[in-house]
């Protein structure tokens, strides 16, 4: 299965652990922002981040 579809399954799986009643038309908008969301974020999550760093607590540009 391609990732569209993984995503399209994760999303029916969600909205009826939810009881949100998507018709076939939410399903697929709310999947389609998924794979997009998916896109923004791959560059991030694949960005090599050593294990001793820490979040800040306040951001100081």
């Amino acid at each position: 299965m391609d990732e569209a579809n993984d995503i399209a399954a994760y999303v029916r799986a969600a909205a009826n652990l939810q009881g949100l009643g998507l018709d076939e038309a939410e399903l697929a908008r709310v999947t389609a922002a998924f794979v997009l969301v998916t896109r923004f974020a791959e560059p991030v999550l694949t960005w090599p981040v050593d294990a001793t760093v820490e979040p800040a607590l306040v951001f100081q540009p």
